[in-house]
């Protein structure tokens, strides 16, 4: 009689609705891990209330994006649009191809772009404008020299520079970090950023 009741008390205790609610909650976890992992990668900056916050770091967002061996992505294409010499079409024709071409073209840099907003950190976007605002060529000596407070870890000021140049935002000229006109025309079509939170 004894066991009995232990052993209901067990069944009542394993069947509560917390422990049920728990074991769901666990089950689903772990049935979805590899999505929930792959949907926190996603998020550049959680703000907590308080005014804390935490955000991913370039090196984390550029590790996931890009697969090891994978190459640079190309170029953009030069401005303007060559036809071959050997085709027959009438100027209206012409121009209607050409007009085509551009259309194409923006639209490649309208997603391109929307993808930067979500590639690139806060933190990156900040030197990105920071690099435009200067009045001259800087080093990089210079730049890990004056953000070496605000961004403690040399490899995360490289990965800043590297996720910048891989997207021609940036080029070096000379050993010098210089704003590509891309780069100042993403800043232009971004817009300016919210101010940092303190």
């Amino acid at each position: 009689m004894e066991i009995a009741r232990l052993v209901l008390e067990y069944l009542k205790v394993a069947l509560s609705p917390q422990t049920l609610a728990a074991s769901v909650i666990i089950v689903f976890f772990l049935a979805f891990k590899e999505d929930i992992k792959a949907l926190m990668r996603r998020i550049a900056k959680i703000r907590f209330p308080g005014g804390s916050e935490l955000s991913t770091s370039q090196v984390e967002r550029s590790s996931e994006n890009v697969p090891a061996g994978e190459a640079k992505p190309p170029l953009p294409p030069a401005e303007q649009v060559s036809l071959p010499q050997n085709l027959s079409l009438t100027p209206e024709q012409v121009n209607g191809i050409r007009q085509l071409f551009e259309a194409e073209r923006a639209k490649a840099y309208l997603w391109e772009y929307r993808y930067l907003n979500y590639f690139l950190v806060p933190g990156t976007q900040r030197i990105l404008d920071w690099l435009a605002s200067l009045q001259t060529r800087t080093s990089v000596g210079f730049f890990d020299t004056l953000w070496l407070p605000a961004i403690p870890s040399a490899e995360e000021r490289k990965a800043i520079i590297n996720a910048l140049q891989a997207h021609h935002l940036i080029q070096f000229t000379g050993g010098l970090i210089e704003v590509t006109p891309k780069g100042r025309e993403y800043i232009q079509w971004r817009g300016p950023l919210p101010p940092m939170a303190t």
